[in-house]
């Protein structure tokens, strides 16, 4: 297993995650291009098999990334196949501490209404302050988020 900063040239290894949602990988694209995000990929047997955007700063809601102190995860996900293997705890991690790296103290996430498993898990992760409800919109319209914060130490 590697974890490692992503490219622009990884997005067509990723296609089982972004198969549907060309225009919103298209503002990621753009926002790498503009300094705005990052990401990080994670790998096993030679594959891509998960990855974690991370804001810098937010153009339309400063309370999730700010790019001084704040930043926010996104699109975080792991490939069907690998799940509940130890990727995605890794890939955090290691989201973290590159953050933290960084210099800023605080990181946001976001869940979808409803998705009591993932906010147990981000609870266990340290996202242990709700700050808001959101609302977020992708590929599906606008959906009902709530906001999520992690003090780092």
């Amino acid at each position: 297993m590697i974890i490692r900063e992503g490219k622009i040239e990884d997005f067509p290894l990723l296609e089982w995650a972004w198969k549907d949602d060309r225009v919103v990988q298209q503002k990621y694209i753009s926002a790498i291009q503009d300094g705005k995000q990052s990401f990080l990929v994670v790998e096993a047997d030679e594959k891509i098999i998960g990855e974690i955007h991370l804001w810098w700063v937010s153009d339309n809601d400063l309370e999730v990334a700010n790019e001084k102190n704040r930043a926010y995860l996104s699109t975080f996900r792991i490939h069907d196949d690998h799940q509940r293997k130890g990727y995605g705890k890794q890939l955090m991690m290691a989201a973290l501490d590159l953050i933290k790296k960084k210099g800023y103290t605080q990181v946001t996430i976001a869940s979808y209404e409803g998705e009591d498993e993932i906010e147990e898990l981000y609870k266990k992760w340290g996202f242990s302050e709700v700050l808001r409800d959101i609302v977020v919109t992708d590929k599906g319209g606008a959906h009902s988020c709530r906001l999520h914060l992690k003090r780092l130490e």
